[in-house]
């Protein structure tokens, strides 16, 4: 559960990033990526939360 939890935070991440980008190069829907990196982060940070348990 503690990779889980790793991987989950890396891939939003690099996810945030990558719609920070695309925001700043003027794609306006890249808002969406950043609310799917939340989620991804959310639910690393509930996986680590159960693996340290």
């Amino acid at each position: 559960m503690l990779l889980f939890g790793v991987e989950c935070n890396l891939v939003a991440a690099v996810l945030f990033v990558a719609s920070l980008v695309s925001w700043g190069t003027g794609y306006e829907p890249a808002f969406l990526g950043m609310i799917l990196a939340l989620g991804f982060f959310v639910t690393g940070i509930g996986a680590l939360a159960v693996g340290r348990t």
